[in-house]
């Protein structure tokens, strides 16, 4: 349940990159200056979902009583 939403998220983040990707000189090198922060956002995402993740299954695990 979480991985599904966690990758919906994920999508719905990246689909305005791309468009401004492609609307700008078709695309070619439009967001080149800003790949850095393009990347530095996603692995902070990346690493939130994780945390995420984490965070429920340690709850699953206390309330099942393991």
């Amino acid at each position: 349940m979480i991985w599904r939403s966690s990758i919906g998220t994920l999508w719905l983040l990246l689909t305005p990159a791309v468009v401004a990707a492609q609307a700008a000189d078709g695309g070619r090198g439009a967001l080149r200056p800003y790949v850095h922060v393009l990347l530095a956002y996603a692995v902070v995402w990346i690493l939130i979902l994780f945390w995420v993740w984490w965070i429920a299954r340690k709850l699953s695990r206390l309330n099942n009583g393991h």
